[in-house]
């Protein structure tokens, strides 16, 4: 026969035990509520991925960029907006006198300079018209709260389609990639996590066509870039004559 004291002490430790599983629970519970907080935080404040219609075609028409200039290596991505013709920013060719254009197929040729604007941050490159089919651009302009990926081309990890998402549409003043004033630009300043190898990325929209061109990402604030405007890249694409071009200086870094 169990004494009073014996089963007290068992009626004790039943309940001590049914805290600790309560507890648990709980543990979980919160655990779980954090998650799903978390979770819902990250999707509704974070650039949303759009499902792109002609996300083929796009990484058909990626390339990646490089060459040396003054002894330093340069590289950043591109894309084939023409049959033969290669978009990037000025500062990735800026002094490169032999441009290499990787190819989405993994292979390499010399690419030649045709198109040069310090100002716009661009630069146009002939390739051999191998067949890939260009990007088109939008038949309208991006504004604020839009949202796309940015294709980019990276040594390391290839082809990546980055999201984006507009945060206004503005007229930006400054210098040029040589440091010297400028005229007044259309950019885009968008939100989304770009790395400074991104340079010449085309920003697309969920038809797959482009909106712009990225060529910078803001100091201390990685999630933050820049973006030509495509209205400012349509105007520069009605002066190239597909006339080489000779190397223009290299940068100061």
């Amino acid at each position: 026969m169990q004494s009073e004291e014996s089963s007290g002490g068992g009626a004790a430790y039943r309940a001590f035990a049914q805290v600790l599983k309560w507890r648990r629970w709980l543990l979980w519970l919160a655990a779980l509520g954090l998650l799903v907080g978390w979770s819902l935080t990250w999707a509704l404040d974070a650039p949303q991925r759009p499902v792109l219609a002609e996300r083929e075609d796009i990484q058909a028409a990626a390339v990646r960029v490089s060459g040396t200039a003054c002894g330093q290596f340069s590289e950043g991505s591109g894309f084939v907006v023409e049959p033969g013709l290669v978009l990037t920013n000025a500062h990735v060719v800026a002094g490169v006198e032999q441009i290499e254009v990787t190819m989405p197929d993994g292979g390499a040729e010399a690419g030649i300079l045709v198109g040069f604007d310090p100002g716009r941050d661009v630069a146009a490159i002939s390739v051999s018209d191998s067949g890939i089919a260009p990007v088109a651009l939008a038949p309208i302009v991006a504004g604020a709260a839009d949202v796309g990926d940015a294709v980019t081309v990276d040594r390391a990890d290839g082809l990546e389609f980055v999201p984006f998402k507009v945060n206004r549409r503005i007229w930006a003043s400054g210098v040029d990639i040589y440091g010297e004033e400028a005229d007044n630009r259309r950019v885009l300043e968008i939100r989304s996590r770009l790395a400074a190898g991104d340079s010449g990325a085309a920003l697309v929209n969920i038809d797959g066509e482009v909106w712009g061109m990225v060529f910078a990402v803001a100091r201390g604030q990685r999630d933050q870039g820049y973006a030509l405007d495509l209205v400012e890249i349509a105007e520069f694409l009605t002066g190239i004559d597909r006339t080489p071009l000779p190397t223009p200086p290299c940068r100061t870094r």
